[in-house]
């Protein structure tokens, strides 16, 4: 994927300042299930992912149809420790807390595709917020005690522990379990940005919503096209890069072979466009 760098500013003016971000929204989604109990009660808004190994990268026999793409091979066994990941995208609320905490920067813009005004404007408040470069999102995870995911972390919380071509399973997208490209028929589910947990039918076996469509999101990892070939077996934390940094999951224009849960891709960590968001991660401790 690449996406024209857009670096209009505009200033908005954020009345009120907040030392935590905001909860989760106020949403119902699907009943989270986990594949076994959370030993601490997990943090507000987030979601415990088990310890465990998981088959990481792309399965040609569970990949919706499509052929493999070279950068998601081999699929490998991967395990990783316990760690708590955001059951939503950060929203526009959240990240506005630290810009008047003065622990984030502005987005690049405060639209969205189709928005005059989308951060700061209360109605777009459980949106995702948009317009953030890597270092914004990684400034936001760090102010709020938490950390941007690692891409093995990541496509753990979208898939589970059995290979699945998308977040809910093997069957075909729709626009009802995300806003994506609609391929059967070339148009787009929503054509912009959707509230966190709008597609709850299509969340995760963890109950983690969005892994697929509505945000591409920023993980931890530089980007390398071998990096499956050559990662450890063992909590993979990636290659050492240099300026590329890796995005998952697929946003509101994205056609279905993005939204695959092996789906990888990059862009320049300076970045920022209308369909490119984040969510956080925490490790857990004293297991």
């Amino acid at each position: 994927m690449k996406k024209i760098l857009l670096a209009a500013l505009m200033v908005v003016v954020l009345v009120g300042c907040a030392t935590a971000p905001t909860s989760a929204p106020t949403l119902s989604p699907e009943p989270i299930t986990t594949e076994e109990p959370a030993p601490v009660e997990a943090p507000a808004g987030m979601v415990y992912i088990p310890a465990g190994e998981f088959q990481m990268g792309c399965d040609p026999a569970h990949n919706g149809g499509f052929s493999c793409v070279t950068d998601s091979l081999p699929l490998h066994t991967v395990y990783l420790d316990a760690f708590f990941i955001d059951q939503y995208e950060v929203t526009n609320v959240q990240y506005a807390e630290c810009v008047a905490a003065d622990g984030c920067k502005y987005p690049s813009r405060t639209n969205s595709a189709t928005r005059e005004s989308y951060f700061a404007n209360p109605e777009f408040d459980d949106y995702p917020v948009v317009f953030v470069a890597w270092a914004d999102a990684a400034a936001y995870c760090t102010w709020a005690g938490k950390r941007l995911p690692t891409e093995a972390e990541w496509e753990k919380a979208a898939r589970g522990s059995e290979v699945k071509a998308y977040p809910w399973g093997d069957g075909d997208p729709a626009c009802t379990l995300a806003n994506s490209f609609n391929n059967p028929d070339g148009s787009k589910c929503v054509g912009d940005t959707s509230a966190v947990g709008s597609f709850p039918e299509g969340s995760s076996v963890f109950g983690v919503a969005d892994m697929a469509g509505n945000v591409w999101e920023w993980v931890n990892d530089w980007y390398s096209e071998t990096y499956y070939a050559e990662s450890p077996m063992e909590n993979p934390v990636g290659f050492e890069g240099s300026s590329t940094r890796v995005l998952r999951g697929g946003g509101w224009a994205s056609t279905w072979p993005q939204l695959l849960t092996a789906s990888r891709t990059f862009d320049p960590d300076f970045h920022s466009s209308n369909d490119l968001g984040f969510r956080c991660a925490v490790s857990v401790t004293g297991e």
